[in-house]
């Protein structure tokens, strides 16, 4: 990873205020203003086990370390 990598080292997080059930933060390789792979994979095994879609409102953040 170069210095001026867009995807480094970092946190993220997603949430919905409508079902905190979706509700996640951890840390991982972060930016490029995409939702970071572990918080895809985290939504990914919310729908499999709720059985449903995200909320409307479901949001993701990311600070790079």
């Amino acid at each position: 990873m170069g210095m001026f990598s867009p995807v480094k080292p970092g946190h993220w997080r997603v949430w919905s205020e409508k079902d905190p059930r979706w509700n996640k933060s951890g840390g991982g390789l972060v930016g490029s203003f995409m939702m970071p792979k572990d918080a895809e994979d985290w939504v990914e095994q919310r729908k499999k086990k709720l059985g449903e879609e995200p909320p409307d409102d479901l949001e993701f953040t990311y600070m790079k370390d």
